[in-house]
């Protein structure tokens, strides 16, 4: 069981409370439902067996919304996205708790494939359609990418940028020293 209090069968999460987080518990699995008992054998939870991958099967009751580090330490990564993917990693956790978590860090994960910018677009237009799903922001983000949203060119040249004949004096300028000697006989310059 893990710290919020679930366990996973089938790439399904499962409510095992009022099992202690992080203790060991054992799981029946039947044909259309789930039991967990604890080490003692007592029946915790029985639940229906999940349909579709990825389902938390929580009552509201037994969702944890005690942030841990491991959920502030998240949080501050997505901070460090942008403010409406923050706001959004918010959201994820103010609804689902630690569950969510698992969002969050996917959240945290998508600036090593996707930009900064298109990530905090997405999240914007998502947040204010109050559709706060992580597989909703990844979709997004693919469907922007295989469109071939335009990416950033570096250039050479611009109003911004200098001649490099002026980088050029600059350097030969700023780089004349006069040879120096350290008592071992080595020039500096």
């Amino acid at each position: 069981m893990d710290d919020a209090a679930l366990v996973q069968v089938d790439s399904s999460y499962y409510a095992a409370l009022p099992a202690v987080p992080h203790s060991e518990v054992t799981v029946r699995i039947y044909e259309r439902d789930i039991e967990i008992l604890d080490a003692a054998g007592t029946l915790l939870r029985r639940h229906e067996k999940s349909l579709r991958k990825g389902a938390f099967i929580i009552p509201g009751a037994d969702r944890l919304f005690n942030p841990s580090r491991e959920t502030a330490r998240l949080l501050e990564r997505v901070r460090k996205i942008g403010p409406h993917t923050a706001a959004f990693a918010q959201e994820i956790f103010t609804r689902m708790g630690r569950p969510g978590q698992r969002a969050i860090y996917g959240l945290a994960n998508l600036p090593r494939t996707y930009r900064r910018a298109d990530i905090e677009a997405v999240c914007e237009r998502l947040h204010a359609a109050q559709c706060t799903s992580y597989a909703a922001v990844r979709r997004a983000l693919e469907r922007m990418s295989a469109t071939g949203a335009p990416e950033l060119v570096l250039t050479q040249s611009g109003p911004d940028i200098r001649a490099l004949t002026e980088y050029q004096a600059f350097w030969e300028t700023h780089s004349r020293v006069d040879p120096k000697e350290d008592p071992d006989g080595n020039v500096y310059h």
